[in-house]
């Protein structure tokens, strides 16, 4: 488990150049999720899912490659769910607070489906140039 999350962090997600969509290792991010899922941690793996989703979706170059991408991440999640589900839930709360400590959970993602990585740098969406004049940011939310 720990492996996992510090394979995570390691991988580069905030690298604009779509790198970590193109590598290999698509499969360790689903296994990574579904262990969380298996811990029960839907709340931040719901939020990681949808700045994911972006990503793989704003760094593919066509619909083919993003939906391959997805395929390889969900097949990875569901197979690692299924073993540790069953498996000692002993780690989860230490394998929960890594993974919420992640860097993808510092991206901004707005309403019009772009990205913003901590760096600053905006990842848009195909064929989108700049940030919609009516995007507002939907992670982080603004505290109150």
């Amino acid at each position: 488990m720990r492996k996992l999350l510090f394979f995570i962090a390691c991988l580069g997600l905030t690298a604009p150049s779509g790198a970590a969509a193109q590598s290999n290792d698509i499969e360790e991010i689903g296994n990574l999720a579904g262990a969380v899922m298996a811990c029960g941690a839907y709340k931040p793996l719901y939020q990681f899912e949808e700045i994911l989703s972006r990503y793989f979706s704003n760094t593919s170059p066509n619909q083919a490659a993003e939906e391959a991408l997805i395929r390889r991440y969900s097949a990875a999640k569901v197979s690692t769910f299924a073993l540790q589900s069953k498996r000692s839930k002993d780690d989860c709360p230490q394998t929960v607070s890594d993974f919420t400590r992640m860097g993808i959970f510092k991206f901004e993602l707005y309403s019009d489906g772009s990205l913003k990585t901590p760096e600053g740098k905006f990842l848009f969406p195909r064929g989108q140039k700049k940030l919609a004049a009516e995007a507002v940011r939907v992670y982080p939310r603004k505290k109150r």
